[in-house]
């Protein structure tokens, strides 16, 4: 907030006076300089007030040309003549070139010395500085203020574009906005996207700053310095002002704290999904919509089983909140065997959701699995983690139309298989045992994977034909056994191991 050459002069009033009538320009005065050279100007930066006696004039309309022109290319805010030592009025042939370049041209009336003009400035230079300072401060707590609120982003975007006098964006990671004040700004956020989507395809986070209409923008990254969470964008009527940048990078480490924490909570939100996730992926059905109900969603009887590979899958897991449809197309998302795992609905447009977010994160690859019921996930999710390794980077592989088991998928057939195996009781370690047994193809190979003595199995298997009143010696029975333990999820469940046995003989 460096003073004006127009707000110097008012204040010191016939101290400084402008030569002719007209107001003195609101041009910014980086220093005051005395110089009684020819050609100063050698010696200037630009933005100076030059303060001369003239004792090195010469009386020459071309000399007083060339000088004027000089410091005019140098952009010398505004040159003072004192008067008395040399010149009693300021030459004519001065005031002349003076006009021709536009140079404001002013004087210093005896006996006001030139000490008392740089004094002067200097102190209202440190009193700019000083409500400079104090504005920021008053800007910083505002925005901390903001950030310790019940809806942090907008109400420190609120107060950052305010404190600017322009507009601020909280962008997605790949350039969407999620919140803008002004609102009727955000066409303006929207224009963004494709250099943000080209800033994020550098890789590391960095920061950008372009012109925008009459704009002139900054945009910043969030980043917890291993994740990418956001930009954040500020805009001002060109040009942008240095206090608008120093604001916006407060604005951004309070945004990159409220976003860290935000994901912390995102991300233990999905450790609890992960569990659902799992029990599923065992084929405890009922375990998991019981699971899942405590969590909110409810789990269809339908559904689309995703895997998606990522170098990090909780930078996955963050972005989904961000992302437009997820809400629409995600019921759960977790990580199972290190890989992202997410559960759809089955509704339309799902796979060009996927390939949104496989578009949004680096390297990332997913193969998306057709429709079916909840009793088929674990084959399912077991197929798309098999598949994920020949998955092409950047693209998602759907499977699983030609083989779909949807003809065998209906409500009457799941009611016949709870009433099929309903003699159990509810025995799960009887339904594991003649799941093993059915799968292994004998009750040897399903002790050594239940982890339990032969005769163990051959109890558990006699008990099971007793309480269905059923011989598994038969085939139909044991078909009609294994699509009933299928379609009830139990068929594909790795049980506990009790303990370890060692065969002998």
């Amino acid at each position: 907030m460096l003073p004006t050459l127009r707000e110097l002069c008012r204040s010191l009033g016939d101290d400084l006076a402008p030569v002719g009538p007209g107001d003195v320009p609101a041009v910014e005065v980086t220093a005051v300089h005395v110089s009684e050279l020819a050609d100063p100007a050698v010696f200037l930066d630009g933005g100076e007030l030059l303060l001369t006696t003239g004792l090195g004039f010469q009386p020459s309309v071309l000399w007083f040309g060339a000088y004027v022109q000089r410091l005019a290319s140098r952009g010398v805010a505004g040159l003072a003549v004192g008067l008395g030592p040399v010149h009693a009025q300021v030459p004519p042939a001065l005031a002349e070139a003076a006009a021709r370049a536009g140079l404001p041209l002013l004087v210093v009336p005896p006996p006001t010395p030139f000490l008392a003009i740089s004094r002067h400035y200097w102190s209202m230079l440190a009193r700019a500085g000083q409500r400079e300072l104090a504005e920021m401060l008053s800007a910083h707590r505002s925005l901390v203020a903001a950030s310790l609120g019940a809806a942090p982003v907008p109400a420190v975007l609120r107060r950052l574009a305010i404190a600017i006098d322009g507009w601020a964006a909280h962008l997605a990671p790949d350039g969407r906005p999620r919140s803008v004040w002004p609102a009727g700004r955000r066409g303006t956020a929207r224009d963004l996207q494709g250099a943000v989507r080209r800033l994020h395809a550098v890789g590391a986070p960095t920061s950008l700053s372009l012109p925008l209409g009459d704009d002139d923008v900054v945009v910043q990254p969030i980043s917890d310095g291993s994740w990418l969470l956001g930009y954040l964008a500020v805009g001002h009527a060109r040009p942008l002002p240095r206090p608008a940048q120093q604001l916006a990078m407060i604005a951004v480490s309070l945004l990159t704290v409220e976003s860290v924490n935000a994901g912390r909570l995102r991300l233990a939100a999905r450790k609890s999904e992960s569990v659902v996730l799992d029990l599923l992926r065992h084929g405890e059905t009922t375990a998991a919509r019981r699971a899942a109900q405590s969590l909110g969603p409810s789990l269809p009887d339908r559904v689309r089983v995703a895997a998606l590979s990522v170098a990090e899958p909780d930078e996955a897991l963050l972005l989904l909140d961000g992302l437009a449809g997820s809400a629409e197309h995600v019921i759960l998302a977790g990580r199972c065997d290190g890989a992202c795992v997410l559960l759809l609905r089955d509704a339309a447009g799902g796979a060009q959701w996927l390939g949104s977010l496989v578009a949004a994160v680096p390297g990332a690859r997913a193969v998306l699995a057709a429709a079916a019921g909840l009793g088929h996930v674990p084959d399912w999710l077991r197929r798309a983690q098999s598949a994920l390794p020949d998955a092409v980077p950047g693209t998602v592989t759907d499977f699983g139309w030609h083989q779909a088991p949807a003809p065998l998928d209906t409500p009457e057939l799941h009611a016949w298989a709870e009433r099929t195996l309903e003699a159990l009781d509810g025995d799960e370690e009887l339904a594991a045992t003649v799941a093993a047994v059915l799968r292994r193809r004998s009750e040897l190979d399903a002790s050594r994977e239940l982890g339990v003595h032969r005769h163990t199995v051959r109890n558990r298997v006699a008990r099971a034909e007793s309480l269905l009143n059923v011989t598994l010696d038969d085939p139909d029975t044991r078909s009609e056994l294994w699509l009933a333990l299928r379609l009830t999820g139990r068929a594909l469940r790795a049980p506990y191991v009790m303990c370890s046995v060692r065969h002998v003989g």
